[in-house]
């Protein structure tokens, strides 16, 4: 742990020294265009009292020859004219001007590094998905069916997404930077972390719990929370909680949805974040306690599927969802005018509802002669 802690403060230090030799290149930048805008100005106000041209000749005369192309249609004739040429063009002018190329290919060269390895702000991004923390296991590969599955969601298609997280100071793989995803390197627990990420303009912000098994990571989720409610934002957001206990707390932290690390399906989050309220549902079909699914082994023929429906929800015996048919096949919310054939039915199961046995199933479904 000791380790870790150091090379996480070392890469901190390294990026604070980026930062501060990319905001040094930008003002020297800036100065060296100020210095070449007063040469510039010189040099035309000489060429007007010394060799009389008008002012937007004198201005020609000047950027033609601080930018080395020379037409020929103008040039000093004075000596003084001449002797401002050689001292504040060749002199000043043009080294000014090639030291500004060369600071603009460098700045140019270091933002793209710093893009890639997350280490520019993207305090102005508007309307974004932003994905907080990232798993410790198999990160890539579930951020890779996460942002697959997002961009296939009509509504999020084209919403930008960033992700803020310390997991990738060298650059996101080349998978997710291919659909466009950008990314922050950073804890989002640290001073500005957020802000830099461009909170308070997302639209959805996504708080994912960095160690699914670790119980401890539900405090890193909820000082999360607690930091992104201090800034204040509109977004929607949703959050992982791996106790139960902790769901309420992290509604009054501004969490909207609460959902369980399902590291298989980073869908169901999706599907939270389009439809609030389906996450409780999904979890209810992956455990017993609560609404849950029965299979109910019961051969049928020719009945018609609202019937099934109807009959099984008048009589409070649960809500059938699916059916194997006669195949062997699964089959999810058939046509309820279609009639079917089948084996077993897949009932959701209230939790306090009495799941009901085959006979009294076929009892109530089978078709009366």
């Amino acid at each position: 742990m000791l380790l870790g802690k150091l090379i996480h403060r070392q890469t901190r230090s390294r990026l604070r020294y980026r930062k501060q030799v990319h905001l040094h290149a930008a003002k020297d930048l800036k100065r060296r265009f100020i210095m070449l805008a007063m040469v510039v100005a010189v040099h035309s106000i000489a060429m007007v009292y010394f060799e009389d041209l008008d002012w937007w000749q004198a201005f020609w005369l000047t950027m033609t020859s601080a930018s080395t192309t020379g037409y020929g249609d103008l040039s000093a004739a004075t000596f003084w004219g001449q002797f401002a040429t050689i001292v504040l063009i060749y002199g000043m002018g043009i080294t000014l001007l090639a030291q500004i190329a060369s600071d603009y290919v460098e700045i140019r060269i270091m933002r793209k590094e710093m893009k890639i390895k997350g280490r520019l702000e993207w305090s102005d991004m508007q309307d974004h998905l932003l994905i907080i923390n990232t798993p410790s296991t198999n990160t890539e590969r579930y951020l890779s069916l996460m942002v697959q599955q997002i961009c296939n969601t009509p509504g999020l298609d084209d919403v930008p997404i960033q992700i803020l997280t310390p997991k990738f100071p060298e650059g996101l793989p080349e998978t997710l930077r291919a659909k466009g995803v950008v990314h922050h390197t950073g804890d989002a627990t640290s001073p500005g972390m957020l802000n830099n990420a461009g909170v308070a303009n997302a639209k959805y912000i996504v708080v994912l719990s960095p160690d699914s098994l670790n119980a401890h990571s539900d405090s890193l989720v909820f000082d999360t929370l607690h930091r992104i409610q201090e800034i204040g934002t509109k977004a929607f957001i949703l959050a992982e909680a791996i106790d139960d206990a902790n769901r309420q707390r992290f509604r009054e932290a501004g969490a909207k949805a609460v959902i369980r690390p399902i590291r298989a399906y980073p869908e169901m989050l999706v599907r939270s974040i389009v439809a609030p309220g389906t996450e409780q549902v999904l979890e209810d079909l992956f455990r017993y306690q609560g609404d849950h699914t029965v299979r109910i082994n019961v051969s049928l023929y020719d009945v018609r599927w609202a019937d099934v429906v109807t009959q099984l929800i008048q009589r409070d015996m649960g809500t059938a969802i699916g059916f194997e048919d006669t195949m062997g096949n699964i089959v999810t919310h058939p046509k309820s005018s279609e009639h079917i054939s089948l084996n077993a039915l897949i009932l959701l199961i209230g939790e306090d509802q009495v799941t009901p046995t085959s006979a009294e199933v076929k009892a109530l479904l089978a078709p009366k002669n």
